[in-house]
């Protein structure tokens, strides 16, 4: 069953009430048994109205967790990959005229651009060696 309608002057009173008294909004609508949407729906109206309305009192806080590790680690990077890999570089063929190079391996597409930065590539073949076929 709907709530006979509220008056600006009866919006305006509750929300004062709900401001002082400590709890946060979601808190107190709850309470009091009013949706939080037409709560906020009157808070809107009133401040648009020119009312002066506080911030909420009851705002929860982000508290921090009582202990937190912190860990330094130190990254070094697997050069035994880049090792393997040979130096030999192979020209594309004259007629080609793209930038970039199409790679297909175990049903994966690649294609690698001709300003590819080097370590993302390794990285990137290092994963798909990994890749279970």
């Amino acid at each position: 069953m709907r709530r006979p309608r509220t008056s600006p002057a009866e919006q305006y009173r509750l929300v004062m009430e709900c401001r002082q008294s400590g709890l946060s909004d979601a808190r107190w609508c709850e309470e009091n048994g009013i949706q939080a949407s037409t709560f906020y729906n009157w808070v809107s109206r009133l401040r648009k109205k020119g009312c002066e309305i506080p911030d909420p009192a009851g705002k929860e806080e982000f508290l921090p967790l009582p202990h937190q590790d912190v860990v330094k680690v130190d990254l070094i990077p697997d050069t035994s990959f880049v090792e393997s890999v040979p130096t030999q570089r192979f020209p594309l063929p004259k007629s080609e005229s793209s930038s970039t190079l199409k790679l297909e391996l175990n049903g994966a597409k690649l294609e690698i651009p001709k300003d590819v930065n080097p370590e993302l590539l390794v990285s990137v073949l290092r994963f798909l060696r990994g890749v279970p076929c």
